[in-house]
Parts: C-alpha cells; sequence; structure tokens
C-alpha cells in the first residue's frame, strides 16, 4: 500500500476532495452538514402530534383511557427530544425546530393536564 491509500493508490487519485483526503473539513461545508445531522420528527411522529392537538382541542369528551394515551406518548415524546436536545448540544448543533416542537409539546402536556383536571 504505497503512501497509506489501499490499492496502491497515491494522494488525491482516491477522488476525495483534498480537506476530506487528511480528515480535515472546510469550516463552510461543516456549518451545511451541522442542519443535515441535526434530529427531525418524523412525519408520523408530527402527524399524532397534529391528531392529539385537534382531539384537545374537539371539544369532545375524551375518555379516560384516550387522555391517559395521549400523556404517555406526549410524555415519551418529551423525553426523547430532551435526550436528542442534549446529545446534539454536546456536539455543538443548535436545533432550533426541535426546540419548537419540544415547546409544542410542552404545551399540549399542559392542555391534556388541564382536561383531566377537569374530569377529576
Amino acid at each position: 500500500m504505497a503512501g497509506g491509500y489501499p490499492y496502491g493508490q497515491q494522494g488525491h487519485g482516491h477522488g476525495l476532495k483534498h480537506a476530506d483526503d487528511h480528515g480535515h473539513f472546510p469550516e463552510e461545508e461543516l456549518l451545511n452538514d451541522v442542519g443535515d445531522r441535526s434530529y427531525k420528527l418524523k412525519e408520523h411522529e408530527k402527524e399524532n402530534l397534529k391528531n392529539i392537538e385537534k382531539a384537545l382541542r374537539s371539544g369532545k369528551e375524551l375518555s379516560h383511557h384516550e387522555l391517559n394515551e395521549y400523556q404517555h406518548y406526549l410524555e415519551h415524546m418529551s423525553h426523547h427530544i430532551q435526550h436528542i436536545l442534549q446529545e446534539e448540544k454536546a456536539e455543538h448543533i443548535s436545533n432550533l425546530q426541535l426546540e419548537k416542537d419540544l415547546r409544542n409539546i410542552a404545551r399540549l402536556l399542559g392542555e391534556l393536564t388541564s382536561i383531566m383536571d377537569r374530569h377529576s
């Protein structure tokens, strides 16, 4: 292996950009990549949150079971997102959309709690 590259490739003959060749990333490319690495809610998660919000605001009487299911789901999502945000922060990733999603979940939990208090 000449020059430490497999298959006898020397230096730049392997098709990688020079910066990538040595494990260095130009700052601009790194900043552009940060957005790609940040976590985004999956489509079904967004849909679930919309459905919960719609149900809570529908004015319909929700069963105790439904309320508990919504509470469990929102609490799980909240913990999950907090964990992801913590990990991303450790990697110096700022994820404003996920922080907004977390605030939305907290708001929904507040609405849910107020509905549950009225049922008690």
